[in-house]
């Protein structure tokens, strides 16, 4: 009952938020000639920055932060399963995805699931203080502020209020994670034997994942790898950005490079929000912010924003991850399975570690 109404609440944000997005009925017409005028070669291109070498990079980030857990995990692997991940949490609800990928990762490269699990929600803090680092770097060379009327004030003040938490819950992050390695030997050898002894099955997955999850921010207290990963990160938003930039350009809109990433922000809290595949929350919060914001009109914002969401985005990383799904055999039996286990896989601590 508890899943059905999280895609119920996911689901009627999604279809409020698509409703207040829709331009009027004199602009629907606008509508679709900006999608009939655009650049397929454009758009193109577009789609393969953002699925190859945006993904290529997730791969080399990915490999980095795993190297404590076991050095040289193969690429095909890690991009495969970072694809598989973005198509399934597009296709379904709830973001499914996220789960997914780390626990197909475990499978094949026999390495712990708690370990895989937390280096991908390491990877979205990185990703929310690259995205910020941009943002905060674009706002010092964009003129268009003083521009702004009162919906992009708004629109504004609710960047702000998100970049604020997005800092504190990494700052926050960091420091918990750092004392906890820190202070492993004090607490894993008591944690350890209290799982060893204790009675309750659940209580010792609990304990284990602890130190799974511990492990799995190992990155965290080598700096040389931190800062690379860190370094990576900013280049997947460039790619990124780079992407949209120029399938922005496809649909029409002109910006300047460094816009794009004022325009980033909206489209991460889009796709972030649990609606299915980001229908609605997208469409609202960036083609809001191209028009409110970056000055472009309401119609070709509407349509430029369809067309990255659907035709840039949607379709083709869904039947990337589809073909994928097929090529490696991962049948809909095993990724119930795997999800199944995904919240009481844990492995005694040092149980498939090749550190």
């Amino acid at each position: 009952m508890s899943k059905v109404l999280k895609i119920a609440a996911g689901t009627l944000v999604g279809v409020v938020l698509l409703w207040m997005s829709l331009p009027g009925e004199e602009d629907r017409a606008k509508v679709l000639e900006g999608i009939r005028a655009a650049s397929w070669p454009l758009l193109l291109a577009s789609i393969l920055i953002g699925i190859v070498a945006h993904n290529l990079l997730r791969a080399w980030r990915w490999r980095l932060m795993l190297s404590p857990e076991k050095p040289g995990i193969g690429f095909y692997n890690l991009f495969s399963t970072i694809l598989i991940g973005y198509a399934i949490s597009f296709a379904l609800p709830m973001r499914l995805g996220e789960v997914l990928r780390p626990m197909l990762l475990a499978e094949r490269e026999r390495i712990r699931p708690t370990v895989a699990l937390t280096t991908v929600a390491l990877e979205r803090v990185m990703d929310g203080l690259a995205v910020l680092t941009l943002f905060g770097v674009s706002l010092l060379i964009w003129d268009g502020r003083a521009r702004l009327g009162p919906e992009g004030q708004q629109i504004f003040a609710g960047f702000r209020l998100g970049a604020m938490i997005m800092i504190a819950a990494g700052v926050a992050a960091g420091v918990l994670g750092l004392g906890a390695l820190a202070t492993r030997d004090r607490w894993e050898p008591r944690l350890q034997a209290f799982a060893d002894r204790t009675r309750s099955r659940a209580a010792a997955a609990i304990a284990r994942a602890v130190i799974g999850f511990i492990d799995g921010a190992e990155v965290l207290r080598r700096p040389g790898l931190l800062l690379a990963s860190a370094l990576l990160s900013l280049a997947i938003w460039l790619v990124i950005g780079c992407s949209t930039w120029v399938g922005l350009d496809g649909c029409g809109i002109r910006l300047g490079f460094h816009e794009v990433f004022i325009l980033l922000p909206a489209s991460v809290l889009g796709i972030g929000i649990p609606s299915p595949g980001g229908v609605g929350s997208f469409e609202f919060f960036v083609s809001q912010t191209l028009h409110h914001i970056l000055g472009q009109p309401l119609a070709t914002s509407y349509a430029a924003t369809l067309i990255l969401h659907v035709a840039v985005t949607l379709v083709p990383v869904i039947l990337t991850g589809l073909v994928f799904l097929w090529k490696d055999g991962v049948s809909v039996e095993r990724m119930r399975e795997a999800l199944a286990l995904a919240g009481a896989s844990a492995a005694p601590a040092g149980e498939g570690s090749a550190s």
